[in-house]
């Protein structure tokens, strides 16, 4: 089974995260899945960004949602680049898959862009195909089937920690895994490894699927591997 291997924020050892060099440098790398995050200015801009203010990026401490379209493409990130819009990486990064995450705070405006955006391009059934969406408020994945009904969602993160904690005790029924669901599987807890063989097994066997959250270095990657994961969200390149 070949592993899914996903950028996360793109890669941003040499690039500010969440920008178009880091998604091409990526792309580049071999990554099939680019992972951001999405979130909306007050008049309906979709940018990518992942804090709420711009301090770390950009050195400045404008918050997003409280900005216009104007304002957001007049800042410049560290390295120089602007902002992302969700547009122009739509236009760009075809040839991946991507997750996107819609952050909370604008998440209506943002869904509502989403929906407005794909029927203005024709591409509702598209964007379903191309992207799996993680929400982090039930109202805002209410929404999301509402305008997209065969949207794909990740396990959000009390999913991802009550399923990861009943397996670990034994405990299956508690872990309410629903098959063919993603759920996220850090390296440790509390000092334990999860990257093993027979927890990953357990989630198989109850038909859900395991992605190795954010493995630090070639030798958690390796270990993820050989724990047979289905895909893992990394930030650095894949292991060829």
């Amino acid at each position: 089974m070949d592993v899914i291997w996903i950028s996360h924020r793109g890669l941003h050892q040499r690039h500010v995260e969440n920008s178009l060099h880091a998604f091409e440098a990526a792309a580049e790398a071999g990554f099939h899945t680019l992972e951001t995050d999405l979130r909306t200015t007050r008049d309906g801009q979709i940018v990518l960004h992942h804090d709420p203010v711009l301090t770390r990026t950009a050195n400045s401490d404008a918050i997003i949602e409280e900005l216009d379209t104007r304002q957001c493409q007049s800042l410049r990130l560290r390295d120089g680049q602007p902002l992302l819009t969700f547009e122009r990486f739509a236009r760009t990064f075809t040839e991946q898959r991507w997750i996107l995450d819609i952050k909370p705070e604008s998440a209506m405006r943002t869904l509502t862009g989403l929906r407005d955006w794909a029927r203005q391009q024709q591409k509702t059934d598209w964007l379903c195909r191309q992207a799996r969406f993680l929400l982090w408020h039930p109202d805002h994945a209410r929404l999301l089937r509402q305008y997209f009904p065969d949207a794909v969602t990740m396990a959000p993160q009390n999913e991802c920690r009550r399923a990861g904690l009943s397996l670990l005790m034994g405990l299956k029924p508690l872990a309410r895994i629903r098959r063919g669901r993603t759920y996220s599987l850090p390296p440790y807890f509390h000092g334990l490894p999860l990257f093993r063989r027979p927890l990953v097994d357990a989630y198989h066997r109850l038909g859900g699927r395991v992605l190795a959250f954010l493995p630090e270095g070639r030798e958690q990657q390796r270990q993820a591997l050989r724990a047979g994961v289905d895909e893992v969200l990394s930030n650095t390149p894949p292991i060829r």
